[in-house]
């Protein structure tokens, strides 16, 4: 099963002194080489990326709820399902995708969202359909298919409440109530929670991200929480997805059985008006592999593109804050004992090709970006064995 997942376009159309975004729907003369979401549509159309079962959207659709842009590049991804037969889509609000500056409407921040057409955040499903209407008012909703299953979380339920101390507009938050529902709809799917994909949309992060030059004040509150209870065996594995922070990275979080974590870097922000970021702007397709004996596992890879300006997108390299080209995930082994059978390989060898290493240790597909150089790190300690890079990636392991 396959994910296309986008975040943070931060569309806009109407004017403005400062470009937040390399989505502008007041440029007439947008196109592929420009345009992420146009560019987005070529890879799609010539083959370069494959054809999804699912699209996800971790919200910040339009800058400031732009409502002429939040309109257009919501048709525009439902046009991208539509034309290249995407059988889902699904999608989660965002901060800037609310209407808490009253531009359209002096009391309601989320009643230009829900006129949006086709149904907004789940397309495939009518305005008064349970699962649309649980999404707004329990702030969740959780939708299937054949074989996935996504909770999507409305982290932005809040904005706009608060007192002047505590405005709710500076983060996103999921309250006990809403855990307490999630938990209760999980617990009555049982044990129908191992015989499905797994997934989570949400647009907050989940943990902070500071730096000397960032203070981070806006991860969603209870985010620990909502991690802890997904960690559960009882409730199967999980792949979280999320966006806010404009920042790529893929991690596991609670423990052995913990989420396995994909914090989005932006679709087509504008890097310009964030100096701390050191990232790109990207988007990911998901590849879980097939169920094993009947039982769905988060394992797999998730493929990242770049943007570059005047070319397009094109397949990543390695930079900070955003992921690599191909990332693994699934990996829940003891490291050091996995790194001391394959240095017994190598000093029986001499040399080992990665794609050999690949082949006959196949775990090595899912590590994570951490675990592979915590793993080089195991290998190198004693100096017997040399890990040999080509470009960002591992071309050799040799005995030294």
């Amino acid at each position: 099963m396959k994910l296309l997942v986008v975040s943070d376009l931060h569309s806009f159309q109407m004017p403005t002194k400062v470009m937040p975004s390399l989505v502008n729907f007041g440029d007439a003369d947008r196109n592929g080489k420009s345009d992420p979401l146009l560019g987005l549509r070529e890879m799609l159309s010539s083959g370069k990326v494959a054809r999804p079962d699912i699209l996800l959207c971790a919200g910040d659709i339009a800058d400031k709820a732009d409502p002429l842009a939040l309109e257009r590049a919501w048709t525009e991804l439902s046009s991208i399902q539509k034309d290249f037969q995407i059988p889902h889509f699904v999608a989660t609000c965002g901060n800037h995708d609310l209407d808490t500056r009253h531009k359209e409407n002096k009391f309601d921040p989320r009643g230009f969202l829900r006129r949006l057409t086709p149904s907004f955040p789940l397309p495939e499903y009518q305005k008064n359909d349970v699962e649309h209407l649980k999404y707004w008012s329990n702030n969740f909703s959780i939708v299937e298919g054949d074989n996935w299953r996504v909770l999507t979380i409305n982290s932005c339920a809040y904005h706009g409440y608060g007192d002047d101390s505590q405005p709710e507009l500076t983060r996103g938050r999921i309250s006990d109530i809403t855990l307490d529902e999630i938990k209760e709809e999980l617990q009555a799917l049982g044990s129908d929670l191992r015989l499905k994909f797994n997934v989570c949309l949400v647009h907050h992060h989940l943990k902070e991200q500071h730096s000397d030059a960032y203070a981070d004040e806006s991860r969603m509150r209870g985010a620990e929480n909502l991690l802890q209870l997904l960690a559960r065996a009882e409730f199967g594995e999980w792949f979280v997805v999320h966006g806010h922070v404009h920042r790529g990275s893929l991690y596991c979080d609670g423990g052995n059985s913990g989420p396995i974590v994909l914090s989005c870097a932006s679709f087509s922000v504008s890097l310009q008006g964030d100096p701390t970021n050191p990232g790109v702007n990207q988007f990911y397709l998901v590849e879980f592999d097939p169920p094993q004996g009947g039982r769905h596992r988060i394992k797999g890879a998730v493929h990242a593109w770049n943007w570059a300006a005047s070319y397009g997108w094109d397949p990543a390299e390695n930079k900070p804050g955003c992921l690599a080209g191909r990332a693994g995930f699934g990996f829940r082994g003891d490291l050091p004992s996995f790194a001391e059978k394959l240095a017994e390989k190598v000093n029986e060898c001499g040399r080992l090709s990665w794609s050999d290493a690949v082949s006959q240790f196949t775990e090595l597909k899912h590590f994570l970006p951490l675990d592979l150089e915590n793993l080089v790190g195991e290998l190198e300690a004693d100096s017997a064995i040399v890990v040999s890079r080509q470009g960002q990636g591992i071309r050799e392991i040799v005995k030294a």
